[in-house]
């Protein structure tokens, strides 16, 4: 066989496991929003443009095709606030909550931040959006800001003041003749023709409703609605047309008549109302929940309801038929994650800063295969809206099971087979917390060394539960924190660790007798200890065996945890030097969430976004925020990292965001090694990694002909390069051989990889 044709077997060899087995790259970024929440939703008569509280997506009702989209395809910012289409210029705009604006246009985003940027001392709001003639007219909390869409930029603004105070404007459009601005002081209109728009003087007030929300041209006439009544300008007057019993949330336009939309909020769902011209109710049906608008396609007769908290929502012939959305989590909140092999379950409720209750009812979540399953007690039987705030999970490493902390409602078990069960009244050792007995605050999960699950009840009498592998029950008054304990972990003595907010940390040892209490001995770390402060927010153990604490001033580090209930053991307070000044690790930080990857390093959630730090902390490798990176918020609830795929996982409070690290957890042997991306194509500066290997394994990187090309040490047991030899130039197209060895020299790998021409 020459030369060549073997160089072209192992191409294809090659090409078949990147197509079966490789997957995304190092430094990737995912998204996982929610997308129930709508804001908002436009058409071109074609496609529907979908403004939601978190993101944005689009369908394509031809080719029934959802697109979902966020900051890591671009977006400038979350949290969205209205969405409109322009049909002259073909640009769709995206308003946000923080009154930043991207332009839609095809598929890609452009950034017009005037607005956001602008130092005011009003409130800056988005409320509405308009288009006419490729002008985007943006209703804000202080005036309207016409945007030029061709040029992409702000034409002017329009204020709107009395008496020195700036008035809101809520909506905004017109008809042949005039502008109309429905304000929170009355209807206001002005001259299209007027050559001094942004003097107020040009607008004229014909009328004095103060509750008016959402304006709407029609056949070139003007109707408005306020709460609970519907209005038409008839040229001089504003006459009434419609009233409702219930919350009116919209109004739109269709062939033949007028669609408003209602809203029950004590029983969660909408109805739509249809109106002849003379406010005579033609037709009527149900919705899923709060209707925020009714839309039509160019063709065809179903309507397409934006509704409030399910998404894009297709009627036909007055019946609700499907929700139109991307798949996603049922919450944009994750207190706790757990990740495996792909594999994730989100919690979405929470406590605050103050230990209580949020009443956050978006249940949790799985992600599996690479979809969303979201449970709630909207869709799961044994749940009612008592129970909120979710916020651990675990999974049983032997049976699969899967455990579910609520803060309200004790613990539940969701088994492999799907069988979802409570768990809080299989045995008294279950307590409510003093002074509101009926509330079971849930709020810690570990398995220790003999796969018992231990179950921190904040608020108790007895803060530690345990439920051991055979099925039985215990409880212990633990440190006697106040009866405040809370994220128990377990060390490398099997000893109990869990913060005690306003007290430092606990520690518990059962003597490997759990139903002994008599042996049991336990001890508590706090500021007289040196850690930093004693309001406590994490804790994690990394793989040297010390102990992270999280607090509201930084860091403490416990290296000699077995000492601890003996009280010999003190909390060092790293001195770090990240900038020109020394001081101590994360020193006036809130630290959230604390997770140690593959190669002891630590990933740092605060209230200001996330650091990668050197297993000894004293390298910053990584710094995200909000502002340089895809992160939705810098306010960090939870990392989380798969020990497989190396992918962290950052909850914040406005949603979740994935990254694919350099590191994965390491294996004892190297039977499942694989590289990415390989072949390694031509002209490619990304990061080559090979994972599945012994953890910290020595890896070297040659030629056929056994000349070193690179060496380097596995980070937990995944090895990156960056395809440069020792002299920073790319090898030469060709065969390279791998060859890697574990620390003691007992697992050793070869393996391949071709650089491409």
């Amino acid at each position: 066989m020459n030369k060549m044709r073997l160089f072209s077997l192992i191409v294809c060899t090659f090409f078949s496991a990147y197509a079966t087995a490789q997957d995304r790259p190092i430094g990737y970024w995912r998204a996982h929003m929610p997308y129930t929440e709508l804001r908002g939703a436009a058409t071109d008569g074609v496609r529907f443009f979908v403004a939601t509280k978190e993101s944005f997506f689009t369908y394509s009702v031809a080719e029934d095709e959802i697109t979902a989209y966020s900051k890591v395809e671009g977006m400038a910012d979350v949290e969205m606030s209205a969405v409109a289409y322009d049909a002259t210029t073909d640009i769709v705009i995206l308003g946000y909550k923080n009154t930043n604006i991207d332009l839609f246009i095809d598929e890609t985003f452009y950034n017009i931040p005037d607005i956001k940027i602008d130092v005011m001392n009003e409130l800056k709001q988005i409320n509405q959006i308009y288009t006419e003639n490729g002008m985007a007219f943006i209703s804000t909390s202080f005036g309207v800001v016409v945007l030029d869409l061709a040029k992409k930029e702000t034409k002017e603004t329009y204020s709107f003041t009395s008496n020195n105070q700036t008035i809101p404007v809520k909506s905004f459009t017109s008809d042949a003749a005039y502008y109309y601005a429905a304000t929170t002081s009355g209807l206001y209109r002005a001259s299209k023709s007027s050559p001094n728009l942004q003097a107020f003087s040009s607008w004229q007030k014909i009328d004095g409703h103060t509750g008016l929300i959402n304006l709407l041209q029609y056949n070139n006439t003007v109707y408005v609605h306020d709460t609970d009544s519907v209005y038409q300008w008839n040229g001089t007057t504003m006459d009434f047309l419609f009233a409702s019993p219930y919350q009116i949330t919209s109004i739109s336009s269709a062939e033949n008549g007028l669609y408003v939309g209602e809203y029950l909020p004590n029983a969660y769902v909408g109805k739509v109302k249809k109106l002849g011209f003379d406010g005579v109710v033609t037709d009527s049906f149900n919705t899923r929940s709060n209707p925020l608008g009714i839309l039509r396609l160019s063709s065809g007769n179903d309507l397409y309801e934006a509704d409030g908290f399910n998404g894009l929502t297709r009627i036909s012939n007055g019946v609700w038929q499907n929700e139109i959305k991307p798949l996603g989590p049922s919450g944009y909140g994750a207190f706790d994650i757990i990740a495996n092999n792909n594999e994730l379950w989100v919690t979405h409720g929470g406590y605050n800063r103050q230990w209580t209750y949020t009443f956050n009812l978006d249940g949790f979540s799985r992600f599996s295969n690479g979809k969303w399953q979201a449970f709630n007690f909207r869709n799961i039987p044994q749940l009612t809206d008592r129970n909120s705030d979710f916020v651990r999970v675990i999974q049983d490493p032997v049976d699969k099971n899967v455990y579910l902390g609520s803060y309200r409602a004790g613990i539940y078990r969701y088994a492999p087979d799907g069988k979802f069960e409570e768990l809080t009244y299989t045995s008294p050792v279950f307590e409510g917390t003093v002074g509101d007995p009926n509330a079971y605050r849930i709020s810690g999960f570990a398995f220790d060394n003999d796969n018992n699950l231990w179950i921190n009840q904040y608020g108790a009498p007895h803060e530690l539960v345990v439920k051991t592998k055979d099925g039985k029950y215990y409880n212990f008054a633990g440190a006697g924190a106040r009866t405040a304990g809370a994220s128990v972990i377990i060390d490398d003595y099997n000893q109990k660790w869990y913060i005690t907010p306003g007290n430092g940390v606990a520690v518990y040892n059962d003597n490997y007798t759990i139903d002994n209490i008599s042996d049991d001995t336990y001890g508590r770390i706090n500021s007289a200890k040196k850690l930093p402060s004693d309001n406590t927010l994490c804790i994690a153990k990394d793989k040297d065996g010390s102990v992270w604490v999280g607090t509201d001033d930084g860091i403490g580090i416990i290296n000699c945890p077995g000492e601890a209930i003996q009280g010999t053991c003190n909390v060092e307070k790293r001195i770090v030097q990240y900038d020109n000044f020394p001081g101590f690790l994360f020193q006036g930080q809130s630290v959230m969430s604390i997770a140690v990857d593959g190669a002891n390093r630590k990933w740092v959630g605060t209230a200001n976004g996330v650091w990668l730090i050197s297993a000894s902390a004293d390298k910053v490798i990584y710094r995200f925020t909000a502002e340089n990176s895809p992160l939705p918020s810098n306010s960090i609830q939870k990392i989380a990292i798969d020990p497989v795929t190396g992918d962290v996982y950052f909850g914040t409070d406005l949603g979740i965001v994935s990254y694919r690290s350099t590191a994965t957890e390491g294996t004892e042997a190297a039977t499942n090694v694989t590289t990415f991306p390989n072949p390694v194509p031509s002209g490619y500066n990304g990061t080559i990694a090979i994972k599945g290997l012994p953890a910290n394994a020595d890896v070297r990187i040659t030629d056929i002909m056994g000349q070193l090309i690179y060496r380097t040490k596995a980070l937990g047991g995944q090895a990156v390069w960056t395809g440069k030899d020792y002299t920073g130039r790319t090898p030469q197209s060709g065969v390279y051989l791998i060859f890697a060895t574990n620390t003691d020299g007992t697992q050793t790998y070869q393996g391949k990889m071709v650089f491409m021409e």
